[in-house]
């Protein structure tokens, strides 16, 4: 089903992500022609699996003016909106559960069909976990791989500072639409990603607002377009954990920094002591060496491509 229309199935109130997966199951090549196609394949879809809601046509064509409208805005703005059934979506993304049915990303969609990895961590972290998350940007991405990080402030922008500074590639994953950056004092290092043949991408189209909840969403992309996931620095509690949980659930390699003596008993480190004292660190990284040890772990033969 081509991506407007699958947009245009997001739009129409009261359809969720497990009715429209519904319909692409049993339709997925449609092309909707208008609010009316909407209503004819919800009820065509009911027909095999019962319980479906079916909107009205003031609803359906909510829906469909909706789509067509960011659409219009996207394209303006040169952001692409690609589904699971397009060619370039990320190969890495189609091996997770819960692949996002549509993306939305500017910049070089190639960026995230390279070998990542997930850099991500606390947003108050201590100035050795920046400057560590910064080297590491830099060390990845001097090895090939493209740094994935979701452009918060602390370790994340820090990831993404360190790739740029090697001139490597970077991608940053967002919890809204396009339309937005946030921090706002980021704007300028999500226009240093784009013009470095990095890219943003979201899974939340034009114009949608900021929601709590669709951070800890966003995780599993960090970690689903990942080889592995480098957790530099978190606390006991926090964002960092969906990404590590995401991590597990997906097979990744879960690797995890072990911060210096001196820091091993500060609270904003606890989650990385807990993380290796548990043993749920796949690899311990201690020292730049590691490095290898990682790419002979995470590496497949041919990678994801």
């Amino acid at each position: 089903m081509e991506p407007i229309s699958i947009l245009a199935l997001e739009k129409t109130p009261g359809l969720g992500s497990k009715t429209i997966e519904k319909i692409l199951y049993i339709t997925p090549t449609l092309k909707l022609s208008g609010p009316s196609d909407i209503i004819e394949i919800l009820k065509k879809t009911k027909a095999k699996f019962k319980r479906i809601f079916i909107p009205d046509i003031e609803d359906a064509t909510i829906g469909w003016n909706n789509a067509h409208e960011i659409w219009k805005h996207s394209q303006h703005h040169d952001i692409r909106i690609i589904s699971r059934y397009d060619r370039n979506y990320p190969k890495s993304l189609l091996q997770i559960p819960d692949p996002p049915i549509l993306l939305h990303i500017s910049g070089n969609i190639d960026a995230m069909n390279r070998d990542c990895i997930a850099i991500v961590g606390s947003r108050d972290p201590t100035q050795y976990g920046i400057t560590a998350a910064k080297k590491l940007g830099a060390l990845f991405a001097e090895q090939g791989y493209t740094v994935v990080s979701g452009l918060a402030n602390g370790i994340d922008t820090a990831a993404h500072q360190g790739a740029l500074e090697v001139n490597g590639i970077t991608v940053a994953v967002l919890a809204h639409g396009l339309d937005t950056i946030y921090p706002g004092k980021n704007e300028r290092l999500a226009d240093e990603i784009c013009s470095n043949k990095g890219a943003l991408v979201s899974e939340y189209s034009w114009g949608t607002k900021i929601n709590p909840g669709y951070f800890a969403a966003r995780d599993r992309i960090q970690s689903g377009l990942s080889l592995g996931v480098f957790i530099v620095e978190t606390g006991i509690k926090g964002g960092t954990w969906h990404t590590v949980k995401s991590c597990e659930e997906q097979k990744r390699a879960l690797i995890v920094l072990k911060h210096p003596p001196d820091l091993i008993g500060d609270p904003k480190t606890y989650g990385n002591t807990q993380l290796i004292s548990d043993k749920r660190a796949d690899i311990v990284f201690e020292n730049d060496d590691n490095i290898d040890v990682i790419n002979n772990k995470i590496l497949p033969p041919v990678g994801f491509s």
